[in-house]
């Protein structure tokens, strides 16, 4: 026959007394807590105080691309004008490319290069407002010769050192500093987000990187029809002016009142006539297809509308003061709790 288990009966007095002996060893654990704490809580504002300034500056765009319909390419090609030649250029930027564009060395390079208003009309690029919040001439560049005196102002490609400098400026911010991503990863909203230790810097440099990128963005996709109705609008300004000398030489060479016995005197005046009308029927298809050629630029141009750019002043991304003593005394607390209820003498021993 098995045996029944026995039931252990705890009584009310036992658990009051357990709990009275954890708290009278917790008492005994006051001093060396706040010692603790306090010694934590010194340590928390003293890393407040040493934290580095971190500024984060963010602009988001939604990119709509946008391409030329077949009506308009069957409406062009009508008038002998070929659409589809003109928007080859439409798989350039398909999928993250753009993304790419953002971080792209030429497109930071020349945003580091753009000048900062200053005082006293002082002229400073964007690239020694990070070199300057980074103290990279005192750390990581001190001994270059001639660093100390070193400046971007009269900067020109070709000079090695400082394109030297540049590039580790932009692996720099390409590699710590600089984020670009879709708010989505279907969706056509972009973000970018750049952090640095000076404010003006993050606002000005993701401000203008957006602004650089769009630039060229639409630069490369609308080039091959920009080229196109630039030699156009130059082929209907030629014809423009055949057409209107024609007529002035037309007007001139009319005889009123010519003898019929000499037929061939109004020969050059039918030539020129001639000469006109065929000037007039080229110039009419020269506008055709230039007038095509405008609304195929127009559909072709993406739009690219920004959402949110960056604004003064930027929130500071260190840790409050407040925050970190009050981590420091949870800790305290949370681990003066669970030693005490390790260690404390149970009344049961």
């Amino acid at each position: 026959m098995m045996q029944e288990k026995e039931t252990e009966i705890v009584e009310m007095r036992t658990v009051l007394a357990e709990v009275g002996a954890y708290f009278q060893h917790l008492r005994k654990q006051l001093v060396r807590m706040l010692l603790l704490g306090t010694v934590l809580s010194a340590l928390a504002l003293g890393y407040h105080f040493f934290q580095k300034p971190s500024f984060t500056a963010e602009a988001t765009f939604i990119l709509e691309e946008k391409s030329g319909g077949s009506g308009l390419a069957g409406l062009a090609s009508q008038f002998g004008f070929d659409i589809a030649g003109m928007t080859g250029s439409n798989g350039i930027f398909a999928g993250d490319n753009v993304l790419d564009i953002l971080g792209s060395r030429s497109i930071i390079e020349q945003v580091l290069l753009s000048e900062v208003p200053s005082a006293q009309n002082q002229r400073r690029r964007l690239v020694e407002l990070f070199i300057d919040a980074e103290k990279l001439k005192q750390k990581k560049w001190q001994k270059i010769a001639g660093i100390d005196t070193l400046s971007f102002k009269s900067y020109a490609a070709g000079d090695r050192l400082r394109d030297s400098l540049l590039y580790l400026v932009y692996k720099q911010i390409g590699k710590k500093h600089l984020l670009v991503d879709r708010l989505n990863k279907k969706g056509t909203i972009i973000k970018v987000s750049a952090t640095s230790r000076d404010e003006v810097f993050s606002k000005l440099f993701t401000e203008r990187l957006v602004n650089a990128t769009i630039a060229y963005y639409v630069g490369i996709k609308t080039s091959v029809a920009q080229l196109q109705l630039q030699r156009l609008e130059k082929r209907a300004d030629s014809l423009s002016a055949i057409l209107n000398a024609k007529t002035y030489e037309t007007a001139t060479q009319q005889i009123l009142d010519a003898n019929i016995a000499f037929k061939t005197a109004a020969v050059p005046g039918e030539l020129t006539q001639r000469q006109k009308t065929l000037a007039y029927a080229l110039y009419t298809e020269v506008t055709k297809n230039l007038e095509a050629s405008r609304m195929s630029l127009a559909a072709q141009t993406p739009v690219i509308n920004l959402l949110d750019t960056p604004k003064y002043p930027l929130e500071d991304g260190r840790t409050p003061w407040f925050i970190l003593v009050l981590l420091a005394w949870g800790l305290v607390i949370g681990a003066g709790l669970l030693w005490t209820f390790f260690t404390y003498p149970s009344v049961k021993s």
